[in-house]
């Protein structure tokens, strides 16, 4: 293929998946084969809403060398790895999709998927962990690719990789990916449960009991939506205090020293925002989430540990649950963590912009999710907490940094 032609595709390719979720901000990558011996990939660190050809980086795939100032996604071996292993892939996603990455937690080592989905084959096959960008993730992708006779395999608590002859295989395996492994997770609960149909409040309490060893009642564990009353928020920092904007749109300039003048409905989650700006200089946003997965862990009262390795890079090696009266919890577990659990309320996600915040946000759901997801199949085995403090110090030392960088 042409190379400025693949280049322009993998552009459009970095923002369709943008577009359909399939990664958020710089998360994941995508690449296509231009000859025998190279591909093109998208560079690190970049906004792939942003990104444009000349942006797009060409690596050698034999020992994926590179030439140029810009530098290739991390994950560059991986993906040789695939066009080493097929020569007739020429284009690969790797992606860090929702339910992928909850199968990738679970702790299997394939999932059936039965032919249902023939870009897939009779079963996905889920690669041994590694660390992110790492020499030894590529190989273990690499031994996963001679099991499979489909169009995608797992990475252990990392996501997935999908590839085919051309993009539009290697999205139709992503998205059939994606509802396979809902697919494979709803047949464990029910296989559990010994119930006929999957309500996702029902899985999720279900799930949570397993967790907390604890029976949960439906109406102390509603986890549609808790937050009818106005206790969802989102705040940003300003110079007299903050804004409180609540989930019916109605946003609120809070000054610190006007507290005590505040209506009585939103008084305690502005005194609450309001210690956290003045304890921390680093939170400019604050997002509240109260998505079914993050309220229904809040429910079970215990720390959160990374299932998953982008939780370890952006919230941090454990997120502890406390009540919302206690400040001073509060405050301790954001010492250690950009996120903390509030008892059956969801969760405070926090960054330096609305974006960052955000990210942790739903760092956090997919996180959750997963949890809920491994509660059904055993054993549930986080990321070694060694690994874990190495992910969170290598985003906060270089990751963020240039993200933050290429951002601006």
């Amino acid at each position: 293929m042409d190379t400025l032609e693949a280049k322009e595709l993998v552009v459009k390719a970095g923002r369709k998946l943008v577009e359909s979720k399939l990664i958020a901000r710089t998360w994941g990558n995508v690449s296509c084969r231009i000859s025998d011996t190279h591909f093109v990939i998208t560079p690190k660190g970049r906004d792939y809403m942003q990104l444009t050809a000349d942006d797009i980086v060409e690596v050698a795939i034999a020992d994926c060398s590179y030439s140029g100032d810009i530098k290739p996604s991390s994950e560059k071996a991986m993906h040789a790895a695939v066009y080493l292993h097929d020569p007739n892939v020429n284009f690969v996603i790797h992606t860090h999709q929702e339910n992928a990455s909850v199968v990738s937690a679970a702790g299997v080592e394939r999932m059936k998927v039965y032919g249902k989905y023939p870009l897939l084959g009779d079963e996905v096959i889920c690669a041994d962990y590694a660390l992110p960008t790492t020499k030894k993730l590529a190989r273990k992708a690499a031994k996963a690719l001679k099991q499979t006779s489909g169009h995608a395999v797992i990475l252990s608590k990392h996501g997935a990789l999908c590839f085919g002859a051309n993009n539009e295989v290697a999205f139709q395996a992503a998205s059939d990916l994606e509802a396979a492994c809902a697919e494979y997770v709803a047949k464990q609960y029910l296989k559990l449960s010994g119930r006929s149909s999957v309500d996702p409040v029902l899985l999720n309490q279900y799930a949570i009991s397993r967790l907390s060893g604890r029976a949960q009642k439906s109406e102390s564990c509603n986890l549609k939506n808790n937050y009818d009353s106005g206790f969802y928020f989102e705040s940003e920092r300003t110079s007299s205090g903050f804004t409180l904007k609540l989930s019916n749109g109605v946003v609120t300039e809070v000054k610190s020293e006007e507290l005590h003048l505040l209506n009585a409905s939103i008084r305690e989650e502005a005194r609450l925002l309001n210690d956290i700006y003045h304890i921390f200089n680093d939170i400019n946003y604050i997002v509240h989430s109260d998505t079914p997965s993050v309220t229904a862990v809040s429910h079970a009262d215990i720390t959160v540990r990374p299932l998953l390795d982008d939780f370890a890079q952006l919230v941090g090696t454990s997120a502890k649950t406390v009540p919302i009266h206690a400040k001073t919890a509060i405050r301790s577990a954001l010492k250690r963590a950009s996120a903390v659990l509030l008892h059956q309320k969801g969760a405070l996600c926090c960054g330096s912009t609305r974006s960052d915040a955000t990210a942790v946000a739903m760092v956090m759901e997919k996180n959750c999710k997963a949890l809920i997801g491994a509660s059904l199949f055993g054993s549930i085995q986080p990321i070694h907490p060694l690994e874990s403090f190495l992910m969170r110090y290598m985003y906060l030392n270089s990751y963020s940094k240039q993200a933050t960088k290429n951002t601006k």
